[in-house]
């Protein structure tokens, strides 16, 4: 995939050298030289030293034929304003941005952009922690932010089937892990000693 990378900061660098390393076209758009410092010197893609949201930098980056954009800068106002021209102008298939503000997510969706907002997942994964739960790295499906969560069977409920149990609206069971097997939920299924109940949570 050709793909460019709006702000090469500390996830920006991070996130154009991993797709590098797959074997990816990647181009890198900052406005500020010293940024392009953070990508290692094997780095094979290309750098473009100029302001993410103006057209002939864009294109000089190469938006025309791009396949994606990853707008990554630490501004959410510059990452709007890089996915719009994207999506708009040069119709770029995938775009998504990175976001700070969780409040600001449902502009972003109203203008048909994917978001990541490391906000939202950082409290869901402090909550976890707090609540001795394990929650592994949450995963992205449409404009939804998707967390897998592990909670250990209580002793009190050894015995009950998976449909006694309840969850949060935004949540469901997907299913059961018993001897290292998971077993999708179906309404017979018991809960035993040392099982792991499986929930999906949308963030």
């Amino acid at each position: 995939m050709q793909i460019i990378v709006v702000g090469c900061g500390k996830v920006g660098s991070r996130f154009a050298q991993m797709m590098s390393e797959e074997g990816h076209d990647i181009v890198v758009v900052d406005n500020n030289n010293e940024n392009f410092k953070l990508l290692d010197q094997n780095f094979r893609g290309l750098k473009v030293l100029g302001v993410p949201i103006d057209e002939d930098v864009l294109k000089q980056a190469g938006i025309e034929s791009a396949d994606g954009l990853a707008a990554l800068t630490p501004d959410d106002n510059i990452n709007m304003m890089a996915c719009q021209i994207a999506k708009e102008i040069f119709k770029v298939p995938r775009i998504f941005a990175r976001i700070q503000d969780p409040i600001r997510e449902q502009v972003f969706y109203q203008f048909g952009v994917h978001t990541v907002c490391p906000t939202n997942m950082a409290v869901q994964e402090f909550r976890a922690l707090m609540m001795g739960e394990c929650s592994t790295t949450a995963c992205y499906i449409d404009n939804n932010i998707i967390d897998f969560e592990y909670q250990r069977v209580r002793e009190s409920d050894i015995g009950k089937k998976l449909s006694d149990l309840s969850v949060p609206k935004d949540s469901m069971i997907l299913g059961l892990i018993k001897d290292g097997e998971l077993h999708f939920n179906q309404p017979s299924l018991k809960l035993g000693i040392d099982d792991e109940i499986v929930i999906v949570n949308k963030l």
